[in-house]
């Protein structure tokens, strides 16, 4: 009897990345989850078998290939039916999934090891260096030539002529071993809090532990700042750990990765794997293989994480929920925290989301009941959380202070550096000026490429887009009329640092930022030598107000907690208060009590006064409240249709188009907005529209996705869509 693979092949082309029947060959066996090569129009591709059938779905026209040969690893079946939840909520073809979960195309390092063919051997006087190199080898055994170098302090040239000649004598042989590469782990000096459980803490661990026994709901742990939230992750994990069982531990950014494995490395000795994006290939495919080969009992990563094969998982924690870097930004898109409760179910594993400033879905989640509200309202260290006081730049304007530092945080500054303290500064802005313009003209420098302005680093001199990378010396002169008075405005974190070393010249200040953290392992060096007090100011964006923990750290300043105030988002107070929340916690985490300067020309704003009131649960009634009235989450899910292409009549013809192929399905239940340019109107020389769809079925919004995939493409436009996204811009 015959049987047939349905395989998920990995092609090119988005009409063709499907299931296809294959034959399974006499004499080779093949198991749902195998990953297979084969054959595919004129060429050989990768794929995956996603279940077996006796071939009665297929017609008998069609002539069915056979399967060439299956590889060494096979995704367990709760790993597929994962995946094809995922690809169906999404919109996405399952093999974009099923790929997320196999290592990356690479292979194990191999390293060379020398043995001694002869225990003893005469060479001639002459022979200094075989003479020496040989010695070695005798003495130690398989040794590498990189090993030998280090022993005889000879040069890598020098010891492979040496080698060679042996070979050529038969005095040594050669062989190989397997080397494992480990990602590099700077310890960035994290202020642990003592093991010992506060009330707060042993009550948090009743809870949850029996809501793992018995209801099994989602559970939200809101605590605040410092309330000792990664002791409940350590104890828990521990407590799956002794039943047997394995646990991710999700962080939004890799920022982040560096504390955790710090903090876990010491709690959980040779059991934790890592995976995020700035591994090597290398070494995600070795921390591929350890995790799939049960020899980690923890994952600790970013995003990416929650496809990590971890086959026996007992407990998911996704700590800083609220965090909108969960969402996967490109294709194919997936929101990591939806992707945890779906894997959390099929694998029946504990979940847990962990935020100081929980997301307006989870909290409202959480009020309703559909999660368990677990609460740490105090400060494991028992101080205070920090007090807020804000500074009206207005009034600084009026007075003739002119510079972004205001006289209040420069003052409170001082004070904190005079007694050993240290500063935190935070301006979610990269670069020196946001834009620069001619005071005679009126000609701002944009990017051709892009509808944004150029940013001006003064490290480099130069003007950058953020978005395409486009990048040119900054001119003397105007482009346009010739003048010469050209001038920057605007702020970004390395305005913010010059205006440090001017008001303190004396103080050692680091920078975090997109540019200063490009390359790998900046960031964990930086965060390192701040944590030993090589520095006095941590200046940084949106990266320092996420999980730092520094005990000298007295003082946080946020330069302007207006920047993502006006954008044109929904979620734009949310964010707001969540990120003034954040940073001020890390202030007074240790011995002291910390304090918090939010300086604003938007005191009046309600997210901006509740977070320095830490009226939180004014804060999500009022959020709420606005939210229902709007028809937005957690009322309804959105669906947001992108359309791209470098004809800008054209995209805006076919999204009407598209928009009438809608209506025409008299969905009860769907909004459609737009179509209308988004606000970031070219990106790359590529114009783009946008449609927003409601909806509070999302079966609604997976119908019309279902349609999307079905629709006959043009080539000249790319059409994406976005289940549930965090940017509308």
């Amino acid at each position: 009897m015959k049987v047939f693979a349905r395989v998920a092949v990995d092609v090119r082309h988005p009409d063709a990345r499907k299931e296809y029947s294959y034959l399974i060959p006499q004499g080779l066996t093949v198991s749902a989850g195998d990953l297979v090569k084969v054959p595919f129009n004129n060429s050989i591709v990768s794929g995956i078998v996603t279940g077996l059938t006796d071939g009665s779905e297929i017609s008998t026209n069609v002539k069915v290939k056979s399967i060439l040969n299956k590889e060494h690893i096979t995704l367990p079946s709760d790993f597929i039916i994962f995946c094809s939840k995922l690809a169906a909520y999404y919109g996405a073809a399952l093999i974009d999934f099923l790929k997320l979960m196999l290592p990356p195309e690479t292979s194990r390092k191999q390293e060379m090891l020398y043995t001694a063919a002869v225990a003893c051997q005469s060479l001639p006087e002459r022979a200094v260096n075989q003479k020496k190199v040989l010695e070695v080898i005798v003495s130690t055994g398989g040794i590498s030539a990189r090993e030998i170098s280090q022993k005889t302090g000879l040069s890598a040239s020098s010891v492979q002529s040496a080698l060679m000649s042996l070979l050529k004598k038969k005095l040594i042989n050669k062989s190989y071993r397997i080397v494992e590469r480990k990602p590099e782990i700077i310890d960035v000096s994290m202020h642990i809090s003592p093991a010992y459980l506060t009330e707060q803490q042993k009550k948090a661990l009743k809870k949850i532990f029996s809501n793992m026994e018995n209801e099994k709901k989602t559970i939200l742990l809101y605590g605040v700042t410092g309330s000792g939230k990664t002791e409940i992750y350590i104890k828990t994990i521990e407590k799956v750990i002794e039943n047997g069982k394995r646990a991710i531990m999700l962080v939004p950014e890799i920022s982040l990765t560096p504390q955790m494995l710090s903090i876990f490395q010491k709690r959980f000795p040779g059991k934790v794997a890592v995976i995020h994006s700035r591994l090597s290939v290398g070494e995600r495919f070795d921390e591929w293989h350890k995790i799939y080969n049960d020899q980690a009992d923890i994952v600790i990563g970013a995003r990416s994480a929650i496809f990590a094969p971890v086959k026996n998982l007992g407990l998911i924690i996704v700590d800083e929920e609220h965090e909108p870097s969960y969402k996967q930004a490109e294709h194919p898109y997936y929101d990591a925290r939806t992707a945890a409760i779906l894997r959390a179910r099929i694998q029946n594993a504990a979940l847990i989301f962990g935020s100081a400033t929980p997301s307006v879905e989870s909290y409202y989640k959480a009020f309703t009941g559909e999660y368990l509200l677990v609460k740490m309202t105090k400060r494991a260290s028992g101080l205070p959380l920090p007090e807020l006081e804000v500074v009206d730049m207005r009034e600084e304007l009026k007075d003739g202070n002119r510079h972004i530092i205001s006289r209040k945080l420069e003052e409170s500054m001082k004070q904190a550096l005079s007694v050993g303290r240290q500063v935190i500064l935070f301006l979610n802005r990269r670069g020196h000026s946001t834009f620069v313009i001619c005071r005679d003209c009126g000609f701002a420098l944009r990017c051709p490429h892009c509808d944004i302005s150029l940013t001006y680093h003064f490290d480099d001199k130069s003007v950058k887009c953020h978005y395409c990378g486009y990048n040119l010396k900054a001119p003397d002169t105007c482009p346009a009329c010739g003048s010469s008075n050209i001038r920057f405005f605007g702020t970004g974190t390395e305005k913010v640092e010059q205006e440090v070393y001017r008001l303190f010249p004396g103080v050692k200040a680091l920078r975090i930022d997109a540019d200063a953290i490009s390359k790998k392992g900046s960031l964990e060096r930086i965060l390192s030598s701040f944590g030993m007090g090589n520095a006095q100011i941590l200046i940084g964006t949106q990266i320092v107000a996420r999980g730092l923990d520094f005990p000298k750290v007295s003082l946080v300043g946020v330069i302007t907690a207006d920047t993502a105030l006006n954008m044109p988002d929904f979620r734009a107070s949310e964010r707001t208060f969540q990120l003034i929340t954040q940073v001020a916690g890390r202030a007074g985490r240790s011995d002291f009590p910390g304090k918090v300067i939010v300086q604003t020309y938007c005191p009046e704003s309600f997210a901006i006064r509740a977070a320095c009131e830490k009226s939180i649960s004014s804060f999500y009634r009022e959020e709420l409240n606005h939210r229902y009235k709007s028809n937005y989450p957690p009322f309804c899910h959105l669906l947001n249709i992108m359309l791209k292409g470098s004809k800008k009549e054209m995209l805006e013809q076919h999204a009407i188009e598209i928009k009438k192929m809608l209506q025409k399905t008299n969905e009860r239940f769907l909004e459609i907005y737009g179509p209308a340019p988004a606000p970031r109107t070219r990106i790359k020389d590529s114009y783009r529209y946008h449609m927003l769809l409601k909806s509070n079925k999302a079966e609604t919004l997976i119908r019309v996705e279902n349609l999307l995939k079905s629709m006959k493409r043009q080539k000249e436009i790319n059409i994406v869509w976005d289940m549930d996204p965090q940017d509308l811009l």
